[in-house]
């Protein structure tokens, strides 16, 4: 009998564990796109110095939150997110705005991404 309750507390904690990582996950990614989006509207208004004033904060939290994804998200989605990140800073800063609405759209995908992935589904179990 210990042995099932044992068992039966593994998996409160692993459940547990696994709702905070989803919740986790989709406050991180919320919160970015919140800044991603304040970022691409003033662009779209003219607001170039706002912009990268948004998106350098969207970065911020996407670097200050290291020590949770490191350890609990795919390296290659981190790597890949990041470099979507440092190519749109990098062309919001050069003034080349033309392809920025795709770069924005680029990183929401990559933020959808790593939250569904966090997420329960038949696909994750299977």
């Amino acid at each position: 009998m210990k042995k099932e309750i044992g068992a039966l507390l593994l998996l409160a904690a692993l459940a547990a564990g696994s709702a905070w990582s989803i919740r986790k996950t989709d406050t991180l990614t919320a919160d970015v796109k919140t800044h991603l989006e304040l970022s691409e509207k003033a662009l779209l208004s003219g607001d170039r110095d706002y912009a990268a004033e948004q998106l350098e904060a969207a970065l911020r939290i996407w670097l200050s939150a290291r020590g949770y994804t490191e350890v609990f998200l795919r390296h290659t989605e981190l790597d890949s997110t990041s470099e979507v990140f440092y190519e749109t800073m990098q062309d919001l800063r050069a003034g080349e705005t033309r392809g920025l609405s795709a770069a924005y759209e680029r990183l929401r995908y990559h933020l959808d991404c790593i939250a569904a992935m966090e997420h329960v589904s038949l696909g994750s179990l299977f």
